[in-house]
C-alpha cells in the first residue's frame, strides 16, 4: 500500500481527504510503528515544503512600491481632507517602513556576515564535497555548487548548476537545492539532481527518503510533486511542462562509480553526458543526427569503447581530433573550420 499511503497522507495534509480515505489512513497507521514513523516523516517534508513556499521572494519589490506611494504628488483640492488622509497614510507607512527597515537591517547584516563557499568540478572530473552539516555531495563534471559556510539560517541552502548526488544528514532544518526556478526540499535523504542551465531542464531522482520539488511560478513558489524512492521528475524550464514516473534511481546515480545508463535518450543528450564525464567535446555535422534515441549502459569503460558503441547503435561514424569528436554519416569524416 506504499503508493496509496503517500496519496492518503498528502490528501490528509492538504485537507482534501475523504471520510473513507481517512479511515484507510488511520487503519494503515495503526498497523505498525513503522507506518506511524513514515506518516510523521512525510508530514514533516510536506510542512517544510509549505514553509519554504510561504517565504517572500521579492521584498525589494514591496519596498519599491512603498517608495512610489510616498513620492507621488499630492493634489491641493481640499487641504483639510488631504491633511487627514495624509496623516492616516503616514501612520500606516510608518508602521510598514519600520518593519521594512528592520527587515532591511537584518538582511544587510545577514548578507555581510555570511560567508559562502563555491566548489567547481571541471569536465572529466568528479568532486566529493562535505557540507557544514556533514552531508556529502558528489559533483559531476562541468558542475558547481555554492553554499553558506555555516548553515546558520533556518534552512540549509545549496545553489546547483550541473549534476550532483546528495546524501543529506537528517535534520529538522530543511535542506534545499536551488536550480534556477526549481527547488528540491528534503529533511534527510539521498537523491540526484541534474540541472545544467544550458540544457534548460531539471531532473530530480530519489534514491531514498522523501523529496518535495517546488517551482517558482509568477513570483510564487508551488509544490509541483512529492517524490519517493525510485521516482523521477523532469521539468522543462522553458515551458514549465513536466513528466514523472518510476525509474531505477541506482542506475541514474551510477555516474558516481563511472557507470552511465541511458534509456530511450536522444544521442545529443548522451553526448552532453559523455562530455561532462570524460572531458571531451562532441559535435554533429548534421543536428538531425543527435535526435536518434538510444538505450545503452556503460560500466566503467574507456572513452574509446563508449564512442564505438554509440557509433554502432546509431549507425553513425565518428572522427576524433584530439579531445574533439565529430559524428557524421557513414563513410564520412568530420571536422570544424572554426577550430
Amino acid at each position: 500500500m506504499e503508493e496509496q499511503s503517500y496519496r492518503l497522507i498528502t490528501a490528509y495534509f492538504e485537507k482534501t481527504i475523504s471520510d473513507e480515505g481517512l479511515t484507510q489512513l488511520r487503519e494503515w497507521i495503526e498497523e505498525s510503528p513503522a507506518n506511524l514513523a513514515q506518516f510523521s516523516e512525510t508530514i514533516q517534508i510536506l510542512e517544510a515544503s509549505k514553509a519554504y513556499t510561504a517565504q517572500p521572494l521579492n521584498q525589494q519589490k514591496s519596498w519599491a512600491g512603498i517608495q512610489q506611494y510616498i513620492n507621488q504628488p499630492l493634489k491641493a483640492k481640499n487641504t483639510r481632507i488631504l491633511r487627514y488622509k495624509w496623516l492616516a497614510a503616514a501612520a500606516i507607512l510608518l508602521a510598514v517602513c519600520t518593519t521594512t527597515l528592520a527587515w532591511y537591517k537584518h538582511m544587510l547584516n545577514a548578507f555581510t556576515s555570511i560567508e559562502y563557499a563555491e566548489v567547481k568540478s571541471v569536465n572529466g572530473r568528479h568532486t566529493k564535497v562535505y557540507l557544514p552539516d556533514s552531508s556529502v555531495v558528489y559533483l559531476s563534471g562541468g558542475s558547481k555548487i555554492k553554499f553558506a559556510k555555516g548553515f546558520d539560517g533556518k534552512t540549509r541552502n545549496v545553489q546547483l548548476n550541473g549534476e550532483a548526488f546528495f546524501d543529506v544528514v537528517h535534520q529538522a532544518k530543511p535542506f534545499i537545492v536551488n536550480s534556477g526556478k526549481i527547488s528540491t526540499v528534503v529533511l534527510g535523504t539521498s537523491f540526484n539532481v541534474k540541472a545544467y542551465s544550458s540544457q534548460q531542464k531539471v531532473t530530480v531522482t530519489v534514491n531514498s527518503g522523501k523529496v518535495g520539488v517546488l517551482a517558482t511560478v509568477n513570483g510564487k513558489r508551488k509544490l509541483v510533486k512529492y517524490l519517493t524512492p525510485d521516482e523521477q521528475i523532469e521539468i522543462n524550464t522553458l515551458n514549465g511542462l513536466y513528466a514523472f514516473g518510476q525509474t531505477d534511481a541506482h542506475a541514474v546515480s551510477g555516474w558516481i562509480n563511472n557507470d552511465l545508463s541511458f534509456y530511450n535518450t536522444a544521442l545529443k543528450d548522451i553526448a552532453q553526458s559523455i562530455e561532462h564525464h570524460y572531458g571531451v567535446h562532441i559535435d554533429f555535422t548534421d543536428p538531425e543526427q543527435g535526435h536518434v534515441k538510444l538505450t545503452t549502459k556503460f560500466d566503467n569503460v574507456s572513452l574509446k569503447q563508449v564512442m564505438q558503441t554509440l557509433s554502432e547503435l546509431s549507425g553513425l561514424a565518428y572522427t576524433q581530433k584530439g579531445n574533439q569528436f565529430f559524428f557524421t554519416n557513414t563513410n564520412q569524416k568530420g571536422g570544424s573550420i572554426m577550430r
